[in-house]
Order: C-alpha cells, then structure tokens, then sequence
C-alpha cells in the first residue's frame, strides 16, 4: 500500500508544472505541499501570448478540492484537465470559471465534492500590469506593493462543481499594477495552519507575514512565507494541503 501510494504521489508531483517557469519577462515562484502523501491542491500557469509580443497575457491558477488523500487526488486529476482544455478556449476570466463549472459538475456532484479556484490573467506591458482576478470559493490573492503596501481585493464566488456558475456568474477585480509589485496567492490550508495551541493561522496573521516580506524576487517572498507558516505551526501536525505562489512584476 505505501509503494502504491509513493508512486500516485510522484505521479500527481508530475501533473504539476515546474516551480518556476522559463520566463524571462515575468519573475514567479510555486509551491505545493499535501498534508498526507496525496492531496487536492494544485496551481497553474500558463503563457497566452510568445514572448517579445507588445502586451502578453498569462493565467494563473490555486485549486483546493474538498477532501483528502486518494479522493481529492483524483478530483484533482480531472479538474487540472478541465482546466487546461478550458485554457485552448477565447473566455473571458468569469466565463473561463462558469465553463469549468459545468465540465467538473459530472465528477464532483454525485460525490457532493467541489473544487475552490482563484484564477487570474495577467497582461503585461513594459513595466505595467492589469491583473484579472475571479474566485470560486478560494482565497484572493494578496497584492503587495513595491512601496510595502498590502491589501486583499474582496471577490468570491461559489466553489466549482456545484452546478450554480451558468445563473450567478462570477464578479470580476481588476488591478493595475507596477514593476516590483508581488502577488501572492495561497489555498486555505494556510490560513488554517494551527500551532500546538490550535490556534488558527488566520488572515491577519497571513497579511501581516506578507507585510514583512521582501520584495526582491517572487523567490524571496515565497520561501519567507513558507518559513513564517512554519515558525507559527512550531512542529504541530499540517492537517490540510497548502500551496503558495507568487509573482512579482
């Protein structure tokens, strides 16, 4: 059983793109970590556009499907699919969530399992950026500015899976950003790190680990924000999947 379970491990790790991609216009830095030897976080990103174009556009992804361990793998699996196919599709980012809706219904609903996404596109020129951002029941993103400043925009919307997306639709935030701004997104198991107390991480807490965080490189603030998780949880047992990605303009 645990050979068996070693192996679906690495073959989700490989359903996963590398950590860092190949980008020289665009610094961004992603990481994953089950709580058990498989889970149901996932993130994503992809290039629309070749580089050197005028304006380029790329998407991003952070996944949490409900459950644990083989389950929420699977759902996982199929929802990483869905999600790609949907990427080959000219939508805007709410319509880009209402399709993934509909395609992951069949596989969630009879199983009353979801999958929470925050998605966003990001079109770049120069040093300029507009940020995208729609949200199934996930986490938004937090956007720290070059000059320190931290805030999270308040967009939500339900989980996919559930069959709503076609009547309620998805609101959309848009974001103008600068060179040297970072956004950081993170799945729930973050916020809900516990230490030996049973103390919550939370969303303060998470706000002000980005506040404190260095702005040099989306590498940098990644590897600090794993570290501060950490420190809070002082060896306590990690009870959800987490993931973390960053990009720094």
């Amino acid at each position: 059983m645990f050979d068996e379970l070693t192996l679906a491990r690495e073959i989700q790790q490989g359903l996963l793109p590398p950590p860092h991609p190949n980008w020289p216009d665009l610094d961004v830095a992603c990481f994953t970590s089950a709580a058990h030897e498989i889970g149901g976080d996932f993130y994503r990103y992809h290039r629309f556009t070749p580089a050197g174009s005028l304006i380029n556009k790329f998407a991003f992804a952070v996944g949490d499907v409900t459950g644990k361990g083989v389950s929420a793998a699977l759902l996982m699996a199929a929802s990483l699919a869905q999600f790609d196919a949907a990427l080959n599709r000219e939508f805007s980012p709410p319509e880009r969530l209402v399709y993934l809706d509909s395609a992951i219904t069949p596989y969630t609903k009879p199983r009353r399992q979801n999958c929470a996404l925050c998605f966003a596109e990001l079109g770049l020129a120069g040093d300029k950026a507009v940020l995208q951002v729609v949200n199934a029941g996930c986490i938004p993103p937090y956007i720290k500015y070059a000059g320190g400043q931290v805030e999270q925009p308040e967009v939500g919307g339900f989980a996919l899976g559930q069959g709503l997306a076609a009547g309620i639709g998805y609101p959309q935030h848009n974001q103008t950003l600068s060179e040297g701004d970072l956004v950081v997104f993170t799945s729930d198991g973050v916020v809900e790190a516990k230490n030996p107390e049973n103390e919550f991480l939370g969303f303060d807490r998470l706000q002000n680990i980005v506040a404190a965080g260095p702005v040099s490189s989306a590498e940098a603030m990644l590897l600090h924000v794993k570290q501060a998780v950490l420190q809070f949880m002082r060896g306590a047992s990690q009870h959800d999947d987490f993931t973390i990605v960053v990009i720094r303009i």
